[in-house]
């Protein structure tokens, strides 16, 4: 049995991505911690064929940082537009984990832009039940995104009750959302 080195999860013997956090545990110089006892055998390396950006995105189930050239991996990935919505649909209810500064602003305009769709179509209709559940629908993950944005900055998702603070508290989160991440990992992952 393996230990995801980002995570702590237990890992199956041979596992490309951590199940838990979806880290690549093939990355060089990054090899899974193998458990507590010392006669556990490595596995077997499975020769893994290159895959094009297609394939990738295709086959994953959530999105992973990104690992560059020399094998240290980039925690500020950009997924790109439709990526940053995609994450943010699958942090859903996801508390852990960090969100880098572009994806966290590209879902953000990518949300608005949907749930201006939604008060649209709640407004034309008539319906002040689908205007409610539009808004209530968004309100969870704009939380959890939020709270993986300020990970990303090595600041506690506590900080988010900044906000309540009239003005004063809202200016300091939106400075805080806007601050560049780490590069490195940190104690969010």
């Amino acid at each position: 049995m393996n230990f995801c080195p980002k995570c702590g999860t237990a890992v199956k013997a041979g596992a490309r991505f951590c199940p838990n956090c979806g880290f690549d545990l093939q990355v060089k110089g990054t090899p899974a911690a193998p458990a507590a006892s010392a006669s556990v055998q490595p596995a077997p390396q499975q020769q893994v064929q290159p895959q094009t950006q297609f394939q990738q995105q295709a086959t994953m189930s959530a999105p992973i940082p990104q690992a560059t050239g020399s094998g240290a991996v980039d925690y500020q990935s950009n997924l790109g537009f439709v990526g940053a919505v995609k994450q943010y649909f699958q942090g859903y209810a996801k508390f852990d984990g960090r969100m880098s500064l572009a994806n966290y602003w590209l879902s953000a305009v990518g949300i608005s832009i949907i749930t201006m769709l939604g008060y649209a179509v709640a407004y034309s209709i008539d319906s002040a039940t689908l205007f409610f559940l539009v808004g209530l629908v968004f309100v969870l993950p704009g939380i959890t995104s939020a709270v993986r944005r300020l990970h990303d900055t090595n600041h506690s998702g506590v900080y988010y009750f900044w906000a309540f603070l009239p003005v004063v508290g809202s200016i300091y989160l939106l400075v805080l959302l806007f601050t560049p991440g780490d590069q490195q990992a940190n104690r969010f992952g």
